[in-house]
């Protein structure tokens, strides 16, 4: 993808993390807002999980060592807003100790050049949020994977309120079988 066609909301007015649906049949996203416009990225519940860990990680292991500079975008925007959607096939989280700003890069497997003789994936999105906010999505995406379908004691796979066959105990359910 051309440098020109990449979206760089830079420094984030708003950042969001959502789930839809009911346990078991949910889909994750984050949703980011400023100026140069609007990004909705689609995601598993895994990547949402693995990308809140790693912000809180690196949120840990990068202190802040005196005041931030000013925080400068990667690419220039000189267009109007722009509004993406995509379900990520990647997502790459990065931090600019000099302004202590974390950005997140998100790319689409349909963006690829049919041209490309490599298989990587190119940067559709990418935006940058500060500390403060990076903790806070953090926290929240942390909340929003745990309040999904309790996990089975013995199996460690998700139950459905319907029932679970557990692999553990040969597919069966004690709470079913009836002791006359």
């Amino acid at each position: 993808m051309p440098e020109d066609e990449r979206v760089d909301l830079g420094l984030v007015d708003s950042i969001e993390v959502e789930t839809v649906g009911r346990p078991g049949e949910r889909t994750f996203n984050i949703t980011a807002r400023s100026g140069r416009g609007q990004a909705v990225v689609w995601m598993e519940k895994d990547q949402l999980l693995q990308l809140t860990l790693a912000i809180q990680q690196l949120a840990i292991q990068q202190e802040r060592t005196g005041p931030s500079a000013a925080y400068i975008p990667e690419y220039a925007h000189t267009g109007e807003p722009v509004s993406v959607e995509f379900k990520a096939g990647d997502m790459r989280l990065r931090y600019e100790g000099s302004s202590d700003v974390f950005t997140v890069e998100a790319t689409d497997p349909g963006q690829r050049d049919e041209d490309d003789s490599d298989d990587e994936e190119s940067v559709a999105v990418q935006f940058s949020f500060t500390r403060a906010e990076g903790e806070r999505v953090a926290e929240e995406g942390q909340k929003i994977v745990s309040s999904g379908r309790p996990i089975c004691p013995y199996c460690h796979a998700p139950m459905d309120a319907d029932g679970h066959t557990c692999p553990k105990s040969n597919g069966h359910n004690k709470a079913e079988i009836s002791l006359e």
